[in-house]
């Protein structure tokens, strides 16, 4: 067809003007129809419009056909239709002419694909917005312009940013679209808030799940799990296996501890808390599960250990981490009497006597919690000191809580209280009333004394109530803000930050920890890879098969 020489009729623009060109592609009879007509009413010799007989006839429109609106210059000119194929559309082919493209504001990107190239990448020209500068007078900018050719030089070849190879069919597209959407937004109090936030979690974090598959598919285990708590019809294999390959994958790349993989880790170390907490769900799940779960929050830490604070400073994703300070020593007077006692009454022999002053740390931590609530009532911080408590645990109290020691599983059954008052994030609903009747059962009657409040939390619902049988006090009534000063409270910008677990301010200057009130910088300590892979190898296995096996 590209051999045939057409001669095609030329008019001048007086008379092409008047006449409408529809070229009808019609491929199934091998060619091409090109269709004239007459506007009506229009004397073709003349230009002008005479009073005839056949003036008078009815109009019969057009058949419907589709409009050419990013044709070539040369259709353009000859006002003829264009069928807009790159780079040379078939009208300019028959003529033997230039095909040239105009470039304008409102197309900033057109994306050419060769039919022979189907199955490979594309390959995308991006054509940069041309503007034009309005003149002085009010008739320049209604005057004609002069045509130019468009400069070539301009033109940028790019390839994508990245291919996603790793989108199997549209649940993945949209679970991914999901959780830069939504589920994003549970990971952060500060997201919705902080642009800066929101551009590490939707954009970052995705960024670095196409270049390590084992985050993509962490991200993709929340979102099905996050849509299935919202009774959205996700299939419970492939949710399971999204979360089986999460487990597995984030293990692998713990041991092999590729730097190219830091990034990942660090945001995979965060979404895991949420994946994890799958196990509250199960009916069938492991009994006392929260206290595996603790070190999957104590991961975080070690993680970050792992990757140096380099990593974490210049990916951006420190924000992420940022939680309120504690003040251990002003927090040691808000603990309940009845839990101190329990501490102090450690007589000399018992089997916790070594272990006092870890006890003792675990309450100060525990009592941040109620001086919180009692200053400041229910609060976005609030929330942020129940949620990163584990965070805070010191590391001796951990196989304590693994023996079921009936003093660390009574401070465990005060801290799910609190989790009660966090209702808003998906991941932390159902966790706190199991958990506080399987403690009542493992601890027995002679430590049930200690868990009044607990026993009573559990009847309830009611965040004011709650609160009220954690103070003791049925008359107080914490303050509540509404969304407008959530959002607005400033303490969002000048409580939070890095701060170690002893409530110290920190900062990363010259890729190491440093206290901002020492200029002693922090050693970089050497994570226990044992202790980081503990809770995986029977969660994977166990939340895979409460997936699989449920509705």
């Amino acid at each position: 067809m590209d051999d045939v020489d057409v001669d095609v009729l030329d008019f001048d623009a007086s008379s092409n003007a008047e006449l409408d060109w529809n070229f009808i592609d019609d491929d199934a009879h091998g060619g091409s129809v090109c269709q004239l007509n007459t506007m009506p009413g229009l004397d073709s010799s003349s230009g002008h419009s005479s009073e005839t007989p056949d003036s008078h006839k009815p109009y019969h429109t057009k058949r419907p056909h589709k409009k050419s609106r990013a044709g070539c210059q040369q259709c353009k000119k000859r006002k003829v239709k264009c069928d807009e194929v790159r780079p040379t559309c078939k009208a300019c082919r028959l003529r033997k002419e230039k095909c040239v493209y105009p470039t304008t504001a409102t197309s900033s990107a057109l994306v050419i694909i060769s039919k022979s190239s189907a199955t490979s990448a594309p390959t995308s020209t991006v054509i940069p917005e041309t503007t034009t500068s309005s003149s002085s007078s009010p008739s320049s900018s209604s005057s004609p312009q002069p045509y130019h050719e468009p400069n070539t030089s301009n033109l940028i070849i790019a390839e994508p940013l990245f291919r996603p190879y790793e989108m199997r069919d549209a649940l993945d597209m949209k679970l991914l679209w999901f959780y830069t959407t939504t589920a994003y937004r549970f990971f952060s109090i500060q997201s919705g808030r902080s642009a800066i936030v929101d551009h590490v979690l939707q954009v970052e974090v995705v960024k670095h799940a196409f270049q390590s598959p084992f985050l993509m598919n962490c991200l993709m285990a929340e979102s099905s799990l996050h849509l299935q708590n919202l009774n959205q019809p996700i299939p419970s294999r492939r949710a399971a296996d999204y979360l089986s390959k999460a487990f597995k994958g984030y293990r692998d790349a713990i041991e092999a501890a590729n730097p190219h993989d830091y990034p990942a880790l660090i945001a995979t170390s965060l979404l895991m808390v949420a994946v994890s907490s799958q196990m509250f769900r199960d009916p069938d799940g492991k009994p006392l599960y929260v206290i595996d779960w603790m070190q999957v929050w104590r991961g975080i830490g070690l993680i970050v250990d792992i990757v140096s604070p380099r990593v974490l400073q210049e990916t951006g994703m420190a924000v992420l981490f940022y939680r309120p300070p504690v003040d251990l020593e002003k927090a040691t007077s808000y603990i309940p009497n009845h839990l101190l006692f329990m501490v102090a009454s450690i007589k000399p022999g018992d089997a916790d006597e070594k272990h006092q002053q870890t006890y003792y740390d675990m309450l100060k931590y525990l009592g941040s919690l109620y001086q919180e609530m009692r200053e400041h009532g229910f609060n976005p911080i609030l929330d942020l000191r129940i949620i990163t408590f584990f965070t805070f645990i010191p590391k001796g109290f951990i196989p304590l809580a693994k023996e079921h020691r009936p003093r660390a599983l009574v401070i465990l059954a005060h801290h799910l209280c609190f989790a009660k008052l966090t209702p808003d994030v998906w991941w932390m609903r159902g966790i706190a009333d199991r958990e506080i009747r399987q403690i009542c059962e493992e601890v027995g009657d002679e430590w049930s004394h200690l868990l009044r409040v607990p026993h009573m939390v559990l009847k309830t619902s009611d965040r004011t109530e709650i609160a009220q049988l954690l103070t003791n006090n049925r008359n107080w009534t914490p303050t509540e803000m509404d969304q407008y000063e959530k959002d607005r409270n400033p303490r969002l910008k000048t409580d939070l930050g890095l701060f170690d677990n002893d409530g110290e301010e920190i900062s990363i200057y010259q890729g190491q920890w440093k206290r901002k009130s020492s200029k002693k910088p922090r050693s970089h300590k050497i994570t226990d890879l044992g202790e980081l892979l503990g809770p995986f190898p029977g969660v994977s296995s166990t939340a895979t098969n409460a997936i699989s096996n449920s509705s």
